[in-house]
């Protein structure tokens, strides 16, 4: 059994390797979908995992009778997977709690519509159109995605928000500028997810109103991250807004 333990370990390692550069290179390079690139990460955390496990049996099996050369290799087994599985499990759980919804809004009454956003889109991805179910929903776990109120012009406001969206490096789509509409693309950094936003300047009772929805393309759970998009973009923008005063 002892002999056999470097070769499963050697296997797992190689397995472990293969399944996570696929999964990232794959995807940037248009191989693999940013679905199934995830799908392979989240295996590669359980392969980890039972590596982890399992270097820490042959270590408690034949640490003593070892050489001091397989002793560090298993030592460095047990270290390595488990601060990989570590990291993305501490990554992952923190979002398990996250609603099963796709698309978050300022307003959930009348959500800024995509106009052109539909020809970008394919036959598989996510309905443009907001569920309405998603407000009571989006209401309970994320009661900071609000509307930004100002008053400032609804012609500077605009302004800002099309800079913001370029310094953001998101792909502009189209720009309105008479209906105050803007719709860009969002690229998550590792899986290449492409996330679609519209941001809506209007005036309001003396007073100029952003609204702002970003929804994903594919996946029905988001883990968070468009609403925490909606919520830093809000923020810098009020901050951007808030500087032209100094």
């Amino acid at each position: 059994m002892q002999r056999f333990i470097p070769f499963i370990l050697y296997g797992l390692i190689i397995l472990v390797a293969a399944m996570a550069f696929i999964s990232i290179a794959g995807v940037r390079v248009g191989l693999v979908e940013p679905v199934v690139g995830f799908i392979l990460i989240k295996k590669t955390v359980l392969a980890t995992t039972f590596l982890f496990f399992f270097a820490l049996f042959a270590f408690w099996r034949c640490g003593r009778i070892c050489n001091n050369e397989r002793r560090c290799f298993l030592v460095a087994c047990i270290f390595f997977s488990g601060l990989y599985s570590v990291t993305w499990i501490a990554f992952y759980i923190p979002k398990m709690d996250s609603p099963k919804i796709n698309d978050i809004t300022t307003d959930t009454q009348t959500p800024p519509a995509y106009i052109t956003m539909s020809s970008f889109r394919h036959a598989g991805d996510n309905d443009i159109t907001y569920p309405k179910r998603f407000a009571q929903i989006q209401k309970e776990s994320y009661p900071n995605v609000k509307p930004l109120i100002t008053d400032k012009s609804s012609s500077l406001v605009f302004r800002q928000v099309v800079d913001l969206v370029k310094q953001q490096g998101w792909q502009v789509v189209s720009l309105y500028p008479t209906a105050g509409v803007i719709e860009a693309t969002a690229t998550t950094p590792v899986f290449w997810f492409m996330d679609d936003v519209v941001i809506r300047v209007r005036s309001q009772d003396g007073s100029t109103r952003v609204d702002m929805r970003s929804s994903s393309r594919i996946g029905k759970r988001d883990y968070g991250k468009n609403a925490c998009r909606v919520e830093d973009f809000m923020e810098d923008l009020s901050l951007n807004l808030a500087a032209l005063n100094d």
